[in-house]
C-alpha cells in the first residue's frame, strides 16, 4: 500500500465509523462533531480529504462525567461497541476493530481545563491481510463557549448528530490558524506547532458558498469568531495578527500535500482579508482576552 492508497484507506474508514456513532444516541448525546466531515455536511462533498474525525465534548457530558478516568472510561467502552457492533454487522463483513487507545492530551490534567482525548483506533481490513495499515484517530476536545447558533442538527446516513454550524465553523476556522502562529505560541507557552493552512482552505470553500455580499452569515460568524477566541484567549488585532508569518503560510499552504489545488493561494489569502476587513469595519475586531492570573 503506498501513501496515496494508504491516506484514501484511512478516509473511507473514518467516513465508515463517522456513520456508525452518528447511528448511537449516547454517542450524538455526547459528542458535538465538527472539522472535515462535517464542513462537508453543510456544503457538499470537496476535495479535501480528512484523515481524522473532530469532535467536543459536550458539557451535558461533563456533568455526568466529571472526572477525566471516568470520561476516558466512557469513550473508550462506548466507541469500541459502537463500532465493533457496527463492523461486524456488515454483509459481507470487511472491517474488525482490533483495537483502541484513549489517550489524555495533555497527559495530565490541563492547567486551564482544556482537557482532550486522542483516541487511536486499530483497525484490520478482510481485503488487505496486512498488519501495515494506518492507525485511525478521533480528536475529542474540551467544551468550548457556545452560543445558541453555535450548534444544529444535521442529518448523517439517516441520523441526527450535534454539530457545529457553519457560521461557527466559519468563526472557528480563522480563531484554529491563529492558534498556530509565533504570537499566541508565545502568549501560552506552548511548544511551535505547524501552521494549520488547511484552515484557511477550508474559509475559502465557505466563502465561496457563502460570499461576502452575505453580510447576516458573515457577521454571524463574526461573532462565532469571538467566542471561539474567547474560550482560548486568542487575540487578534486585525489582519496584521494573521499576516505575522506570511511567507511561510504561502508556502506551507502551495507546498502541502494534502491540500487540493483548486483553491490557490492568492485566492484563498484574499478571501481571508475580505472577511478580516468587514469584521473589522463591525467592530469585531480588534479583540484580546488577557490570560487570567495564576493562582
Amino acid at each position: 500500500m503506498n501513501e496515496i492508497e494508504r491516506k484514501t484507506w484511512q478516509a473511507e474508514v473514518l467516513d465508515r465509523i463517522f456513520e456508525l456513532l452518528a447511528a448511537a444516541p449516547d454517542i450524538a448525546e455526547s459528542l458535538i462533531f465538527k472539522g472535515a466531515r462535517v464542513l462537508n455536511l453543510h456544503l457538499g462533498p470537496g476535495s479535501r480529504q480528512s484523515y481524522d474525525l473532530d469532535s467536543n465534548l459536550s458539557n451535558d457530558f461533563l456533568q455526568r462525567y466529571p472526572q477525566l478516568d471516568d470520561q476516558r472510561r466512557w469513550l473508550e467502552a462506548e466507541i469500541f461497541r459502537h463500532v465493533h457492533r457496527g463492523f461486524e454487522r456488515e454483509d459481507p463483513v470487511r472491517y474488525r476493530l482490533d483495537r483502541i487507545t484513549v489517550e489524555a492530551r495533555p497527559p495530565r490534567s490541563h492547567p486551564r481545563g482544556w482537557d482532550a482525548f486522542k483516541v487511536i483506533l486499530g483497525v484490520l481490513d478482510n481485503r488487505r491481510p496486512s498488519r501495515g495499515l494506518p492507525r485511525l484517530e478521533i480528536d475529542v476536545v474540551a467544551p468550548e463557549e457556545l452560543s445558541e447558533t453555535s450548534v444544529v442538527s444535521l442529518d448523517h446516513s439517516g441520523h441526527l448528530i450535534r454539530a457545529y454550524s457553519l457560521e461557527r465553523i466559519a468563526g472557528e476556522k480563522p480563531r484554529a490558524f491563529l492558534q498556530s502562529l509565533p504570537a499566541y505560541i508565545t502568549k501560552i507557552d506552548r511548544k511551535p506547532r505547524s501552521q494549520r493552512v488547511k484552515d484557511v482552505y477550508d474559509l475559502a470553500r465557505i466563502l465561496n458558498a457563502r460570499p461576502i455580499s452575505d453580510k447576516v452569515f458573515w457577521e454571524a460568524a463574526g461573532r462565532q469568531f469571538r467566542l471561539a477566541c474567547r474560550s482560548r484567549f486568542v487575540d487578534c488585532s486585525g489582519i496584521a495578527t494573521f499576516e505575522q508569518e506570511l511567507t511561510a503560510t504561502r508556502m506551507d499552504y502551495e507546498q502541502s500535500k494534502v491540500l487540493p489545488k483548486d483553491i490557490g493561494f492568492d485566492e484563498a489569502w484574499t478571501g481571508l482579508r475580505a472577511i478580516i476587513g468587514l469584521w473589522t469595519d463591525v467592530g469585531i475586531v480588534p479583540l484580546e482576552f488577557p490570560l487570567p492570573e495564576k493562582g
